[in-house]
């Protein structure tokens, strides 16, 4: 059985999709079987990845478009393989509108857990990326998770959205994912030549390093990662001796050995 791990954060621009890649890459590079899914109707994961939102079919958008509909759905036809060892599971834009179409559906918070049901077995790992929001899409990916990585930037801001999230979780484990649990805090696009973002570091780690566990690896700002996204790769795949490479291999080791 597989870990489910959805990557939210409720701010935009904190390197959810960037995490979610490269965690991907980390961890199939240690041997482990990984499936990411990208639940944004913008895409960026799948074109991150090297597709093409827009062109692309069947998505998960038919996935869910068939469970609404109460038709069993052709989950691997969804499922597309990458050069970098892990498969992904893509959006495309109609995603946008499956936010809504669930409001009327019974169970509507479970049906991402349905969709990937039976694909479980076949993955280490399953990684989801949000948007930045927490709507329904979230909180499907949230109740069909073991586990939530939140992302969080080096920035007064986005420290507050990390408190916003940590509360949503809260909410979907009384009600929905009781076994849901936090597996950490990563901190991104850091630079750490800066008294701010160092005292930025030391206060995350001091106001939420005592109930959550902040990872002791820290991602730091490079334009590496902007320059693999264009080119539809991981930076580890990119530039595999680079420092963010190496930053997201170290995630990964403390992600797995808990």
């Amino acid at each position: 059985m597989s870990e489910v791990i959805t990557i939210a954060m409720q701010k935009g621009g904190v390197g959810k999709t960037t995490t979610t890649i490269n965690l991907a890459a980390a961890l199939a590079e240690m041997g482990f079987s990984v499936l990411m899914v990208d639940l944004d109707s913008q895409g960026n994961l799948t074109e991150h990845a090297g597709f093409d939102p827009e062109g692309i079919s069947p998505t998960v958008y038919h996935a869910f478009r068939d469970e609404i509909d109460g038709v069993e759905p052709d989950i691997e036809a969804s499922i597309y393989k990458t050069e970098e060892g892990f498969d992904l599971l893509p959006s495309q834009p109609e995603m946008s509108v499956i936010e809504l179409s669930l409001i009327n559906v019974m169970s509507r918070e479970r049906v991402l857990d349905l969709i990937l049901d039976s694909v479980r077995d076949e993955y280490d790992y399953i990684l989801i990326d949000c948007s930045p929001s927490l709507g329904l899409l979230v909180i499907n990916a949230l109740t069909a998770s073991d586990k939530v990585l939140i992302p969080v930037q080096t920035e007064f801001l986005a420290a507050r959205g990390a408190s916003m999230i940590l509360k949503s979780i809260a909410t979907v484990k009384r009600g929905l994912n009781p076994d849901l649990e936090v597996a950490g805090i990563v901190l991104t696009m850091a630079d750490t030549r800066t008294i701010i973002t160092r005292d930025i570091v030391n206060a995350i780690q001091e106001q939420m390093g005592g109930e959550y566990r902040v990872f002791q690896s820290i991602v730091r700002r490079s334009v590496r990662f902007a320059e693999s996204a264009a080119a539809g790769q991981s930076v580890i795949s990119y530039e595999p001796k680079g420092r963010g490479a190496a930053a997201y291999r170290a995630v990964a080791r403390e992600l797995v050995n808990g």
